[in-house]
């Protein structure tokens, strides 16, 4: 966002980006194609154009360029990854629930909120949980920034631009900066940022803590590799399971329906031991969004999609996989006895 920008951002916001009904202007927040169902947003928009650009932007936009050593790794196995997020935040896993179309901000945001966790409690990384990732920087910076829609008040992003957005802008968390404060997620402020961008004040502060590697994932084998090295997988396609509050099979998948979603998805976990293998899928349409049976104590708001389906997603080439998350120092005191 530049000066000019920032100043009409500063004015139309007249201080009250600290408060959740914060309302910009007369452009009020909308439903991506909501149907009947309450919470059904989506907000992935394909786009070819943005795709070549990344892949010729980037020394090796490709997962199996990157690291051929992790090639048939999650063969056989499982990774819970779920798990070390709820024993590292000291709770249980809550779905995001999207005001807008922005899933793509939302798939990436957890992704890192996953990495952080996964930096801290498998590589031993002397880093600290601070809070989660703040998706509206996310959704400001992709589309703006790097997809330079400016002053476009419509809905969407992609996976590209989302992977530009965090490893060049980097990430802001949900807690206050300067007057700004994130603490609590408000699409009316997703909005604004999606046509006006991250404000300049605040772009330095989040490129301190950058992602610095994402690549395009194109098939079940390097998302399941991916996934069980604890590189985290945003999932961007078309591919739709049902309707709002659908119900899980006995074992915990959706199962592919006819009718399209163009939504990113976070994938939390991956099975490849048990005689049907896939991702889990957590979507960001809140806890009561899918119901039904569960297994491996998967969380509220997500289900299970089988391995072919995951292939399909990944071969319509905008889903990321991400790993290297600049994080937050820990910062170890002395235990001093004072006689």
């Amino acid at each position: 966002m530049d000066r000019r920008g920032f100043l009409g951002f500063a004015a139309a916001l007249a201080g009250s980006l600290m408060l959740p009904q914060a309302v910009f202007g007369q452009r009020r927040s909308r439903r991506i194609n909501p149907g009947n169902f309450q919470g059904e947003n989506y907000g992935w928009s394909p786009n070819p154009d943005a795709r070549q650009t990344f892949i010729q932007s980037q020394a090796m936009p490709f997962l199996r360029q990157q690291n051929t050593l992790i090639e048939g790794s999650g063969a056989g196995k499982k990774a819970l990854w779920y798990r070390m997020y709820e024993k590292v935040t000291k709770g249980p896993l809550i779905p995001h629930e999207q005001g807008i179309g922005d899933c793509v901000s939302h798939g990436f945001g957890l992704g890192v909120d996953f990495l952080t966790c996964h930096q801290i409690e498998i590589l031993k990384k002397r880093e600290r949980w601070v809070t989660k990732c703040a998706t509206e920087a996310i959704y400001g910076l992709s589309r703006v920034e790097v997809g330079k829609q400016r002053n476009s008040y419509s809905d969407g992003s992609t996976g590209v631009w989302a992977a530009e957005a965090i490893s060049t802008y980097g990430i802001l968390l949900r807690q206050k900066y300067k007057d700004f404060d994130f603490t609590t997620y408000d699409p009316e402020v997703a909005k604004q940022f999606g046509a006006k961008g991250l404000p300049d004040v605040l772009e330095p502060l989040a490129k301190e803590h950058p992602v610095q590697t994402v690549a395009l994932v194109n098939s079940w084998e390097e998302c399941r590799d991916a996934i069980y090295n604890g590189h985290m997988v945003a999932m961007c396609s078309n591919l739709g399971f049902g309707q709002f509050g659908a119900s899980r099979d006995s074992q915990g998948f959706l199962r592919r329906s006819r009718r399209p979603w163009y939504h990113c998805m976070f994938l939390g976990a991956m099975d490849d031991e048990s005689d049907r293998p896939g991702a889990l899928a957590i979507n960001s349409w809140g806890p009561k969004s899918v119901v039904g049976p569960k297994r491996h104590d998967q969380p509220d708001g997500s289900f299970w999609i089988d391995a072919e389906n995951i292939d399909n997603a990944m071969k319509q080439g905008d889903s990321i996989a991400m790993s290297a998350y600049v994080g937050y120092p820990r910062v170890d005191v002395p235990s001093y006895v004072i006689w």
